[in-house]
């Protein structure tokens, strides 16, 4: 039976973390992404063998592309889950802070799900 393999993006803490840690524990391969990549390196050493490291920033342009080669380097995606998300007090409304949030967690939130959606669609339409 062939390995399953998902995507854990925001996996340097918090839910994309923990989730990427039951995947593990459940015997799938991965590929973790997040800007820190020194805390994916623990997921790393929980499975060497099983775990593909790659730095993505999701309020870069070039991150959709970063996620194909991810996908490439464990040879394919059954799970796509996404857990990239900032959140910070502003009480001020500094609007700074607010288009950093929007970036991050409608913008790159978009970016990354729709390449996930079409590398699906696209496996689909092949089969």
């Amino acid at each position: 039976m062939e390995m399953k393999k998902a995507v854990v993006v925001g996996a340097s803490s918090g839910i994309g973390f923990e989730v990427a840690r039951l995947l593990l524990a459940e015997g799938w391969h991965l590929g973790v992404a997040a800007r820190r990549v020194d805390l994916l390196n623990s997921l790393k050493q929980i499975a060497p063998e099983r775990v593909e490291v790659m730095a993505i920033d999701i309020t870069k342009p070039e991150a959709p592309e970063m996620l194909l080669t991810l996908i490439e380097r464990i040879r394919g995606m059954n799970l796509y889950f996404h857990a990239s998300g900032i959140g910070k007090q502003n009480r001020t409304l500094d609007a700074d802070i607010e288009l950093q949030t929007m970036e991050t967690n409608a913008v790159g939130f978009t970016r990354m799900i729709g390449t996930a959606y079409r590398f699906f669609g696209f496996i689909r339409h092949f089969e």
